[in-house]
Order: structure tokens, then C-alpha cells, then sequence
């Protein structure tokens, strides 16, 4: 009987010896949840887009739309991302998007019409295409007669706007600029026009030459999509300038000759407004180009 309540004594007395030796815990602060601000992807966007980590980049920049869908710059800062990866289409988006949250931010109008000049002009898989049919099929070459097609993909009608994307990000749409980059897509919208009239000729003589995606309704449609750009930078000259622009008479589109008229008024206003000797030179050369192409087609 006494060993038993020896027993029972040691058993209960162990306890607490050993919480005798044990350190005090004090119960744990609650843990806060970190909370994320579509301010903080945009910031941290902003840096891999200086780094040149594009698609990290864009992961921030849709988090932060995921966290607050309509914050314009998310969308806006996600447009040049996808430009600097030529994902046109998702940029255009993008841009699209932005204006419908702000139609008044020249920047996304600037955006969205860099990107549709470029989707508007040849690019290397369809020249590379181009000149395999031509050593495949020895008569295509006549489809291109004359040097309509020539002045089309002419490599020294670069764009006016700054080259470097990285920068181009955040820079101010420019009125001299804008002038210059509607004037390009004026004179390349008439110079479509005279491709498709030297296709016209070509296949009258020779039905047979029409063939694959270089035919008259490509043609055409490629035509079209300088409208787009067109459309743009107007919206950029009207929100930079203040001054409002008459609509366009889609009953009656412009001819060749028009589109050119435009293209060198456009550049003569950028020559005026432009403080920048690089851009007046451009601009000079452009409409001594757009003369030279005139006589060259009335020969």
C-alpha cells in the first residue's frame, strides 16, 4: 500500500518538475497577411521592364490588373511589354483597353498606333516568301512590275518614333512626331495603291500570276490597316494640340494622289513644330520621296 502511494506521488510530482524546467512561452503577436497593392506589381513591373525581363514584367503587371482591373497603367505598361515581345495583337489589347478606361490619355492612343504601323508593313517571313516564289516560279516576277511593289517595302521609310522601348514606355507623346508618323502612313496607305494598280495591270496581261497571298485582296487588306494607324495618331494630335479634326468621309476614301497630299501636308507640320534637326530632316526627306514616287509613276 505505501509503495503504491510512492508511486502515485513520483507520477504526479513529474510534471511538474518538468514544466519547473521548461522556458515560459509567451503566446505569438498575431501574424498580419501581407496585403498586395496593384501599386507595388507596377513598381516591380516597372523595374524587370528596365532590366529587359519582359515577361517577368508582364507577370507583375497582370497581377496587378488581377488586384484591380481597372487601373489603366497596369494595362498601359503591359502594352509595351507585349511590343517589346512582338505580341502585337495581345499590345493592341492592351492599348485598347486603356483607352476605354481613359479616352482622353494621348499615351495609349500613341501605343496602340505604333503597333498598328507595324503590323501594317511587310515583315521578314513574308519578303523572304516573296522572293522564294519568285526563284520557284521564274513568270511571278512579273506580278510585281513596275516599282510599285518596290516602294512598298521600302527599308528607308523607318518610323519616326524614338527606337529605344525601353524608354518610349514613359515618354510624352510628341506633336512633331505625331505629325511625322501620320504623314508616314498617309504616303505608305497611297503607296498600296499603286502596288495594287501594278498588280491589276499584271494580272489583266496574265490571269495565271494570281496566286497564293500576294494577290490583289491581300493587297487590299494590307491597304486598310494603315486606317487604323491613321486613326491614332489623329486621336494624338487632337489630345496633344487641343484642336479637334473633321471626321473622315468613309463614303468617299481618299485616292492615291490624296493620301499623298496628306502625307506631305503632315510632314510640313511636323517641319513646323519640330525642334528636333534629326525629325526635320526625315521629315524633308520623306516629301522629297513622295515627289520623286509621283513622277516616277506619271512616266
Amino acid at each position: 500500500m505505501t509503495n503504491r502511494f510512492v508511486i502515485i506521488l513520483l507520477v504526479g510530482t513529474i510534471p511538474l518538475l518538468l514544466g519547473a524546467c521548461l522556458p515560459t512561452v509567451t503566446p505569438a503577436e498575431p501574424v498580419e497577411p501581407v496585403v498586395e497593392t496593384a501599386a507595388e506589381h507596377i513598381q516591380k513591373g516597372n523595374t524587370y521592364y528596365s532590366q529587359g525581363h519582359y515577361n517577368e514584367a508582364i507577370g507583375e503587371y497582370t497581377r496587378a490588373i488581377e488586384l484591380d482591373p481597372q487601373y489603366a497603367a497596369a494595362y498601359y505598361y503591359r502594352g509595351w511589354a507585349h511590343v517589346t515581345n512582338r505580341a502585337y495583337g495581345r499590345a493592341i489589347s492592351d492599348f485598347t483597353e486603356v483607352i476605354e478606361l481613359d479616352p482622353t490619355l494621348a499615351e495609349a492612343y500613341y501605343g496602340r498606333g505604333w503597333v498598328h504601323t507595324r503590323e501594317a508593313q511587310w515583315d521578314c517571313e513574308e519578303y523572304n516568301y516573296m522572293f522564294m516564289l519568285f526563284e520557284s516560279q521564274g513568270n511571278l516576277f512579273r506580278a510585281y512590275r513596275g516599282r510599285g511593289w518596290y516602294y512598298v517595302k521600302q527599308a528607308q521609310w523607318e518610323l519616326a518614333v524614338v527606337p529605344d522601348l525601353a524608354e518610349v514606355m514613359d515618354q510624352e507623346p510628341d506633336l512633331a512626331e505625331a505629325y511625322c508618323n501620320r504623314g508616314f502612313a498617309h504616303a505608305k496607305k497611297g503607296q498600296w495603291d499603286v502596288a495594287i494598280a501594278n498588280y491589276d495591270e499584271a494580272i489583266a496581261l496574265d490571269p495565271g500570276l494570281d496566286r497564293s497571298r500576294f494577290n490583289r485582296d491581300w493587297a487590299s487588306s494590307m491597304k486598310a490597316q494603315w486606317d487604323l494607324a491613321i486613326a491614332d495618331y489623329s486621336k494624338v494630335i487632337e489630345l496633344v494640340s487641343g484642336n479637334g479634326l473633321p471626321a473622315a468621309d468613309a463614303e468617299n476614301p481618299s485616292t492615291q494622289q490624296e493620301e499623298w497630299d496628306l502625307a506631305i501636308a503632315d510632314y510640313n507640320k511636323a517641319i513646323g513644330v519640330s525642334n528636333d534637326p534629326a525629325l526635320v530632316q526625315k521629315a524633308e526627306e520623306a516629301i522629297a520621296f513622295i515627289e520623286e514616287l509621283r513622277q516616277d509613276i506619271v512616266r
